[in-house]
């Protein structure tokens, strides 16, 4: 497995892009991205260009503009698929609806829309570019955020979006937040998780469950 990811837009929003597929000496290598937010596009471009790799889908952990601000931009100039959880799916076509106070950071006035995603849910999987992606739907920050758990039967990391970060978590006073949800999210879907399995969140640093189930303070006492 292979992974390059880099921090894009006003809020530093991690994207993306894998691959679990050997490189071929005359043939692209394909990829995934992940969450493309405001100026990842130019750079994903320059990167699988000097990788020889080819996007084949987007995934999106979930619907705030942060992390969709290139996808109708990525997606039309590669002509590739875009996933997103169908809670979320009304933010692609209208992102306002994810917080408008900050959409001018974002120059959502100019921002391509997208109205053709295809739509995953718990419990999916799905298979791109040589990995193996499990959906683990983790609603309270928003109600589609995911968490997407990929392996290419060697190695396994989960991409934790805005679910679960080094040292906290999503914010829940947001538009469409739910703090009871969040609780539960974590309780249920983050906790059973194996402790050496490596986080690649939606902000910030890597770190793994085991870390942050030793000293998270959003996880301690969950019962």
């Amino acid at each position: 497995m292979e992974i390059f990811g880099f921090a894009a837009g006003p809020f530093q929003t991690n994207c993306y892009v894998a691959t679990g597929t050997p490189e071929m000496d005359d043939l692209a290598t394909p990829c995934v991205i992940i969450d493309p937010g405001m100026g990842a596009l130019e750079v994903v471009r320059t990167e699988v260009e000097k990788r020889n790799w080819k996007p084949e889908a987007i995934l999106l952990t979930h619907g705030h503009i942060d992390h969709i601000r290139d996808v109708a931009e990525a997606a039309d100039f590669w002509d590739i698929p875009v996933f997103i959880h169908e809670s979320d799916n009304v933010l692609l076509a209208n992102p306002k609806l994810g917080g408008s106070s900050f959409g001018h950071l974002f120059d959502i006035e100019s921002m391509q829309t997208y109205t053709k995603a295809d739509f995953f849910e718990d419990g999916d999987e799905v298979k791109w570019a040589g990995l193996n992606f499990e959906v683990i739907h983790a609603p309270g920050h928003l109600p589609g955020c995911v968490m997407l758990r990929a392996s290419d039967g060697e190695d396994e990391i989960i991409f934790s979006g805005d679910v679960l970060f080094k040292g906290a978590i999503g914010r829940v006073d947001l538009p469409g937040s739910s703090p009871e949800h969040m609780q539960q999210s974590l309780k249920d879907k983050v906790l059973p998780l194996a402790d050496d399995l490596m986080i690649l969140p939606g902000h910030g640093s890597a770190s793994s469950i085991g870390e942050e189930r030793e000293t998270n303070p959003f996880l301690q006492n969950l019962t």
